[in-house]
């Protein structure tokens, strides 16, 4: 799974639990916010006050539903109002390149978070709006501000990595030497660079690094230090970089992390962008390198002309935890025998691999065991149960051999891109930090 990507997904899979905290302010918050000021300039646009103090809120809700120590009041500040300022910079690239969310693509991923959930779209929106008055439009605007990242990050990035014939074939021939395939999840701490530093700076960045890789072997919080002090894109989520196989991870990172066990630190790692620290967080087998796992599927439909405007049924939820075999799954139709024949006549739905099925499902189908059904989903049609009726791995051919280690490539050779890039979109902007105007 490549780390834009799956940045995306991870998003998604929290935002409804993050939105839940972030429109329970206070009404002394909300009150101080009213009167508002400018904070920073970022060429034609600004940052307000509420601006920062909303966003300052969510991160500190966000922190402590993971468990992460909190920062002092102005650093966090400082790293809210740097991950603004790019967020302001990135949409106003988006602009510039012509990209734009369409309501469909937004409306898709509301119906994926309601889904993951275990809720349909309507009950979403009375549980936010519940929160607060504008709380489901504010999802909805944090989805579209993402999704729209996203795109420009995959224009300016990953579709200008170009991957040679002999780097495909070198990283097939290194795969096709391991029979099994590894994920790492790891933590990254960035002590940045300026463009051409001068070799003071280039000192006072390593010293840095090097102070807090001592903390960090004395035991001090990863996550916290890497809050407090990280450069990197993913300060703000502890460092946390996600899962990532071998083959996507930066290259300068491969000698200092190849004899890590889960939780150990990597030394200072040095690049042209920076000082790094890594840290290992877990690994797992995900399979043979050469193999990628298909899923036998069958579905069944009950109908609804508005299945996502409603509660999930408790009849067919009930049914559901008993199924335990394929035939305990072909025996719902005599449960809803009011439902036309046609409707489930092609309930099995073959051998399917992850990336033929719709997104919304790939990670729910990944949670399941042989023999298992997934909780009623809502559909156009209706209500959904998806049974997995056996897993195995199928061998992938030269093409999707090539296909595959292209991608992995070009999202290792991205990943090495991307925290320059984010640098070059600060030294071409015009940004005025105003935070002590006032003061």
């Amino acid at each position: 799974m490549n780390t834009m990507t799956q940045t995306m997904k991870q998003l998604l899979s929290k935002l409804l639990f993050a939105c839940f905290f972030m429109f329970s302010w206070p009404l002394a918050v909300q009150a101080d916010t009213l009167i508002d000021r400018i904070v920073a300039v970022v060429n034609n646009d600004v940052i307000l006050k509420s601006e920062l103090n909303e966003h300052m809120l969510s991160q500190q809700q966000a922190l402590a539903s993971q468990g992460i120590p909190m920062p002092s009041a102005d650093i966090l500040q400082q790293k809210v109002l740097d991950s603004l300022i790019l967020e302001k910079l990135q949409l106003e690239r988006a602009k510039q390149l012509g990209i734009e969310i369409s309501d469909e693509q937004i409306t898709e991923q509301l119906e994926k978070i309601a889904t993951q959930n275990d809720m349909s779209v309507i009950a979403l929106r009375k549980r936010l709006n519940l929160e607060n008055p504008n709380g489901f439009n504010a999802l909805r605007n944090q989805i579209k501000t993402q999704a729209t990242i996203q795109k420009v990050r995959e224009a300016e990035i990953l579709s200008q990595t170009q991957v040679s014939e002999s780097e495909i074939k070198n990283l097939i021939n290194r795969q096709a030497l391991k029979n099994i395939q590894e994920s790492l999840q790891l933590g990254h701490i960035l002590i940045e660079l300026p463009n051409s530093p001068t070799p003071q700076q280039r000192q006072t960045a390593l010293e840095k690094a090097q102070q807090i890789h001592q903390r960090l072997e004395a035991g001090e919080d990863f996550r916290q230090l890497a809050v407090q002090y990280s450069d990197g894109n993913n300060a703000l989520k502890g460092g946390e970089l996600g899962w990532l196989k071998p083959s996507e991870i930066p290259s300068f990172f491969n000698e200092a992390i190849a004899g890590l066990s889960p939780g150990d630190i990597s030394p200072v790692i040095q690049s042209p962008n920076g000082f790094h620290i890594v840290k290992l967080i877990d690994k797992k087998e995900t399979g043979a390198s050469n193999s990628t796992q298909t899923y036998h599927l069958h579905r069944f439909i009950l109908p609804s002309d508005n299945a996502l405007q409603q509660e999930k049924p408790k009849e067919l939820s009930k049914l559901v935890t008993s199924l335990h075999s394929i035939d305990d799954f072909n025996a719902l139709k005599a449960h809803f025998p009011e439902i036309p024949k046609e409707v489930n006549q092609q309930s099995d739905l073959g051998w399917r691999l992850l990336k033929e099925l719709p997104k919304a499902l790939q990670e729910k189908v990944q949670t399941l065991q042989p023999n298992q059904a997934l909780e009623p989903l809502p559909t156009q049609q209706g209500w959904m149960v998806l049974f997995l009726e056996a897993i195995k791995n199928t061998p992938l051919n030269s093409e999707n051999l090539q296909q595959q280690a292209m991608q992995e490539i070009r999202m290792r050779k991205a990943s090495e891109m991307f925290e320059r890039w984010l640098q070059r979109l600060k030294d071409e902007a015009f940004i005025e930090i105003k935070l002590n105007d006032y003061e």
